[in-house]
């Protein structure tokens, strides 16, 4: 009986962010907003120390917490017939460039 529930968790888990598609990512898209923030002040740190590989952790992470968020903009913002038939955006800052 506990080894059905550890698979039915396994695969309740593993099956659930699929089930949501896309979506607008915002916790990634977050995330890439501060990167580039942070790469427009500083391109050795975040181009080069921060980029390997704690952005790509960080990536990881949010992709997937990303997944679980997708499920409800997706079923209830999104699609039809819970939603409106149109997508999420997400609201990119503007960004002026430094060089000239």
């Amino acid at each position: 009986m506990k080894k059905l529930m550890l698979v039915s968790l396994t695969l309740l888990i593993l099956l659930v962010p699929i089930a949501g598609c896309h979506g607008p990512q915002k916790l990634t898209r977050s995330l890439d907003e501060w990167t580039n923030a942070g790469y427009i002040e500083s391109p050795w740190v975040y181009g080069n120390l921060l980029s390997h590989l704690l952005l790509s952790a960080a990536t990881a992470l949010t992709w997937s917490v990303d997944s679980f968020i997708n499920i409800y903009y997706f079923w209830a913002d999104d699609a039809k017939p819970f939603g409106s038939g149109q997508g999420t955006a997400y609201p990119f800052k503007a960004v002026s460039p430094t060089k000239k």
